[in-house]
């Protein structure tokens, strides 16, 4: 029987079962690591969760072979890769180097990866490849190993979804996606025409399984419909499926996600097993550990390819080795024929010179190319560096002609206001309102908390103002993210 425990922050989850391509599960099991000892999947205290995971072992029987550890880290980095069709070493090689530019120099990283699709007459594959630090995979080795655990595999958080979902979603459906609830992170996985496209994880802020939680996540799903649109993607959503909710919420998240303009379905994943027994609600609540229990193959193990060198201590060029060879044994043959013949050993130094001469070129061209490839993988550093200020800077809210519109349209008929400054880290719009009419304050209060713009309307009452014979409001309005950039404003 197979182990397959998942670890990020204090929720863990652990499911047991036969580990395949499809696998089986018999029991599911969660547990609270000791405050602090892992965040982000990086240990924090090694020896409190470790004492705390030898006895959640020893209370619950469970075997000690046969493990694999399904890992969601923040140092652990994925990408869509297409790569030609090649033998194992140049595919892994491949790989090293497109995550030369994400290492550090002090470190050194080992890779994983997943087939999610081929194209162009089946020349080129579509892979998910991972890299991590080796140094934070050999922490959970000795972590487990001193508990009397041997860790059989190490598979990303990522890379396991991904193919969990290829394997019993992608069947059924083409274009879809993948919302999972894991306590304050929602996790998004995207599948377009049956192939994975987007991984992402957003952080809620609000307490787990109120309006506001929803709200939350809801927001994460249009994220993700805005960046389709970004991407020409045609292809309509045609089905959302929900894991680690509560199966009474479902019906308040539809109307959310409604309500913001999604049209697709959504449900709660049948993961397929156990129905009427719990199992089916325990493998959806703890599905990052159920989807270890499914292989993706020796390639998805991060434990496969950890002794390999890095691209800096790759092997040579094949074609250098096999002309190398080629010059050995001319120089072997003239060798021989020297002492025969005079004339023999002279057509033999000529055929040496120009495999010298190709050398040289091939070794040459060699160089041009890893000057190129430096120069291509620095320019994609900045990039992505840009693209990260800009995608920052983007998510601050700004209080533009938008904003004020909204603000002045909400207090048509009800209230006069006057705004007075905008505090651009906290998102805060100050501003007075005043009422003449008492009736008419909480109608615009109303008309507040209705819009999409805000993430927080705090009202706390009004005075009355004698001199103007007016009621003064007192209310504070903090913008959504984003607010006043991309978003649509609403207006009556």
């Amino acid at each position: 029987m197979s182990v397959s425990i998942y670890l990020s922050n204090q929720f863990i989850q652990v499911a047991t079962g036969t580990r395949a391509k499809k696998g089986t599960l018999k029991a599911v099991y969660t547990t609270l690591a000791p405050e602090g000892s892992i965040i982000n999947g990086i240990i924090m205290d090694g020896e409190s969760l470790g004492n705390h995971l030898k006895r959640f072992w020893e209370e619950n029987k469970l075997p000690k072979n046969d493990v694999f550890l399904v890992l969601n880290s923040n140092k652990i980095a994925g990408k869509n890769v297409e790569i030609p069709n090649m033998n194992p070493k140049k595919t892994k090689q491949f790989i090293l180097r497109e995550f030369a530019d994400m290492q550090r120099d002090s470190e050194e990283n080992t890779i994983a990866f997943i087939p999610v699709g081929t194209s162009a007459g089946a020349k080129l594959r579509h892979l998910y490849a991972e890299s991590a630090p080796k140094e934070q995979l050999k922490e959970f080795l000795e972590l487990f190993q001193s508990i009397g655990i041997k860790l059989k595999g190490i598979i990303s958080g990522e890379g396991s979804i991904i193919g969990y979902a290829k394997t019993h979603i992608a069947k059924s459906y083409k274009t879809f996606v993948m919302q999972i609830s894991n306590g304050n992170i929602v996790f998004n996985l995207l599948f377009v025409d049956g192939m994975f496209k987007y991984f992402n994880s957003v952080r809620c802020f609000n307490e787990i399984g109120t309006e506001g939680y929803f709200d939350d996540m809801a927001r994460s799903l249009n994220q993700l419909g805005q960046f389709m649109q970004t991407q020409r993607i045609t292809s309509p959503i045609e089905r959302v499926f929900l894991c680690g909710v509560q199966r009474e919420d479902m019906m308040t998240y539809g109307q959310i996600i409604r309500e913001m303009g999604t049209e697709a379905g959504c449900e709660m994943l049948d993961t397929g097993f156990g129905a009427g027994t719990g199992l089916q609600f325990a493998s959806n609540q703890a599905i990052f550990a159920l989807s270890g229990l499914y292989d993706c193959g020796l390639d998805s193990n991060f434990l496969t390819h950890f002794s390999l060198k890095s691209e800096k201590e790759s092997a040579l060029d094949p074609r250098i080795k096999k002309y190398g060879l080629v010059v050995l044994v001319a120089l072997g043959i003239m060798a021989i024929a020297l002492g025969t013949s005079f004339a023999l050993r002279m057509v033999r130094q000529n055929k040496l010179d120009e495999l010298n001469d190709y050398n040289e070129s091939v070794a040459a061209t060699a160089m041009f190319y890893d000057m190129e490839a430096e120069r291509r993988d620095n320019l994609a550093a900045k990039y992505n560096s840009i693209n990260s200020v800009v995608e920052t800077i983007e998510s601050y809210p700004v209080c533009n002609d938008k904003i004020v519109g909204v603000l002045q349209n909400t207090a048509a008929g009800y209230a006069d206001i006057e705004i007075s400054s905008f505090d651009a880290d906290s998102g805060k719009v100050s501003f007075t309102a005043k009422s003449a009419n008492v009736n008419d304050i909480y109608k615009y209060i109303d008309r507040l908390f209705e819009e999409a713009i805000f993430s927080n309307v705090e009202h706390t009452g009004y005075t009355y103002e004698s001199g103007s014979d007016n009621y003064l409001i007192h209310v504070d309005c903090t913008l959504s993210e984003s607010a006043g950039r991309e978003l649509s404003v609403k207006t009556e």
